[in-house]
């Protein structure tokens, strides 16, 4: 197979949490064919549709760049797993650019750049406009463009595998969710969406889980969201455990005490899936998994939390088919935003 050419590489994180920055890094990274990877972003910096946005993975392109700049990202890479040639220069750019508060953070670093994202984008962007090479920005567009094919082939195939699974795999479960939301939703995500499968095209759009959040954070962000753009659907995207450990009943009640009708899908696995990998390697897989698994490590059996939503005086459905899942999508958005009413989608999982 024929070594990828080297070439310079954008990761990043948190620059989407200013819209500024979010518009600077797809113009800076359309206008020089700059390919940007999103590690476990908080915030989307980049729309999924742009011509250079690589994903979410790193560690190819990591592995095969001449330069990275690090852009408000406190992991970039998985130092265990991948690590920059020798020769790559990179750069660590943010407010913090070497996350000071971190006590211990090994990343290498040639160059920090302290300040504003939107700010160094505009000043990176007009160092380059001086020394950039039409040629070269044309070959590294084709490469980019090639790659970004093949990822866009990987993700549909794996949402045809994923179409007909039941119980219902994530991969549909954020392939569906993308095409029920609107482009102005807000997603709170907390562990099961999978951004490759669900498309945004804006900022503010997407909030992750951030260094300070703890288990069950979701469901309260997703409240402060609405309450922070009421015009706006809200949906909160939840893992069953996170869903236990942020007080259903009282999320619930203050729902509707304070009007804030907000989307919760619950993807539903019945288990942690950290515990299930674990437990796996301990015991057989399969159901025997989790009759095996220490007690205190298992979740099931679980409560219908689609009438814990109801008790509240919302809209809840437990969705068990695959097929019928885009229908109970858009009849809970419709509570939502049509009568202004919570609701709550139970949609079983596997445990992927």
């Amino acid at each position: 197979m024929p070594r990828r050419p080297r070439a310079p590489l954008i990761i990043t994180a948190n620059a989407g949490r200013d819209p500024a920055a979010f518009a600077a890094l797809g113009a800076l990274a359309e206008r020089f064919a700059l390919p940007v990877v999103q590690h476990h972003p908080r915030y989307l910096s980049l729309p999924s549709a742009h011509a250079m946005n690589l994903g979410y993975d790193p560690g190819a392109l990591v592995a095969s760049a001449d330069c990275i700049l690090v852009l408000e990202c406190d992991v970039p890479w998985l130092p265990g797993r991948v690590a920059p040639p020798p020769d790559c220069r990179v750069i660590h750019c943010g407010f913090d650019p070497l996350y000071s508060r971190i006590p211990i953070r090994g990343f290498r670093c040639d160059v920090a750049i302290t300040g504003a994202a939107a700010a160094a984008l505009h000043g990176i962007g007009e160092r380059l406009a001086s020394a950039a090479e039409p040629a070269v920005i044309a070959t590294r567009r084709a490469t980019f463009a090639k790659l970004r094919g093949a990822l866009a082939e990987q993700w549909r195939h794996a949402q045809e595998a994923a179409r007909a699974c039941a119980p219902l795999h994530p991969v549909h479960v954020s392939h569906c969710l993308g095409a029920a939301k609107d482009a102005r939703a807000i997603v709170v995500n907390e562990y099961s969406l999978r951004l490759e499968h669900c498309a945004f095209a804006h900022a503010d759009t997407f909030f992750g889980s951030s260094a300070a959040s703890g288990l069950g954070w979701g469901a309260g962000a997703a409240l402060g969201a609405k309450l922070a753009a009421p015009d706006r659907t809200v949906i909160a995207v939840l893992g069953d455990g996170a869903y236990l450990f942020s007080n259903p009943a009282a999320v619930h009640h203050a729902a509707t005490l304070h009007e804030l009708p907000v989307l919760f899908v619950i993807v539903n696995n019945g288990m942690w899936n950290a515990v299930a990998r674990f437990t796996a390697a301990m015991y057989p897989t399969g159901a025997a998994v989790r009759s095996n698994a220490p007690a205190f490590t298992r979740l099931d059996p679980l409560p219908r939390f689609e009438q814990i939503c109801a008790a509240a005086g919302g809209h809840g459905e437990r969705v068990e088919d695959p097929q019928a899942l885009p229908d109970a999508l858009a009849r809970a958005l419709a509570v939502v935003n049509g009568e202004r009413r919570q609701a709550l989608l139970n949609v079983i999982c596997t445990a992927d």
